[in-house]
């Protein structure tokens, strides 16, 4: 039986969107973990969007000011500077709730993702770092957190009181959301797919 044009180009384009628009099962994002170096006399002076680690630190650089920064791209460090540099900080803010079955020393909120330092959690959970949303965290960690920066991309740093070290966990997942390049590709096969369907129903 012969079907209309527009039928199987409408069938096209609800097929085409209903892949693309569906939700993908949920997985665990993956983390490069940095450790920048011993806490004493340093601390984490902020995390911007990018990623890249700001840590102050006292009478160490030889610059002639009491307090010097060193920022972190990767976990390698720049130059000393005796000012803090000019970056557009994405730090979080502090949550206002703490999630189910953990014990937060320490927690940080940023674009719906929960960055916490733990101790003694009630769910039996080890000690230490996690991230996530909702009821879905995972462990990044061990030890404890003084002080937790999330930027809203993902990437978490945090000082460990216990093993007196900064560290700083990248998020090196693939990104979920397409770029305008995948949807030019998918949109151009879409309009492709279509005139095909059109000509062979159409004879």
């Amino acid at each position: 039986m012969k079907r209309p044009a527009h039928w199987l180009s409408a069938s096209a384009a609800l097929l085409a969107v209903t892949l693309f628009v569906c939700p993908k099962p949920a997985a665990a994002d993956s983390y490069t973990i940095f450790d920048l170096g011993d806490d004493n006399g340093r601390g984490i002076y902020g995390l911007d969007t990018a990623g890249a680690v700001v840590v102050f630190q006292d009478n160490s650089c030889g610059l002639g000011s009491f307090t010097c920064y060193v920022t972190y791209v990767d976990g390698v460090a720049g130059a000393p500077s005796a000012t803090p540099p000019d970056l557009v900080y994405d730090d979080g803010t502090p949550c206002s709730s703490t999630p189910v079955g953990f014990n937060a020393s320490k927690k940080v909120c940023n674009h719906g993702l929960v960055g916490l330092g733990t101790l003694y959690n009630p769910n039996g959970d080890m000690n230490g770092t996690y991230i996530g949303s909702g009821d879905n965290f995972q462990f990044l960690h061990g030890g404890s957190a003084d002080q937790v920066f999330l930027n809203s991309v993902g990437d978490f740093a945090w000082t460990d009181g216990q093993s007196e070290q900064i560290f700083e966990a990248v998020d090196t997942s693939i990104s979920p959301i397409p770029e305008p390049g995948s949807l030019l590709l998918v949109g151009t096969g879409l309009l492709w797919f279509t005139a095909a369907v059109r000509r062979r129903a159409n004879r």
